[in-house]
């Protein structure tokens, strides 16, 4: 992690940016004290089509339910309480 202060970040954005676009992640401060923390943004993983359908899978499977496990759920739903 990059520290920085304000002033410094202020006459060396395109730097800063630059060491954030490669990953790294720089704190701002403000005399001496920690203000901004600036990363990269991280790509959608909706738009990932492993990711997407694994995710699929997950829902449907938790759509599905636990095999083996049926009827009331809940203490509530059981005992009627």
């Amino acid at each position: 992690m990059g520290v920085m202060s304000v002033r410094e970040f202020n006459a060396n954005t395109s730097k800063a940016i630059a060491r954030a676009e490669a990953g790294e992640v720089i704190e701002i401060t403000r005399n001496g004290k920690p203000i901004v923390e600036m990363r990269a943004k991280r790509a959608n993983r909706m738009d990932d089509p492993e990711f997407r359908k694994n995710w699929k899978a997950m829902v449907e499977g938790m759509k599905e339910g636990v095999p083996g496990l049926s009827g009331p759920a809940s203490y509530e739903e059981r005992t009627g309480r």
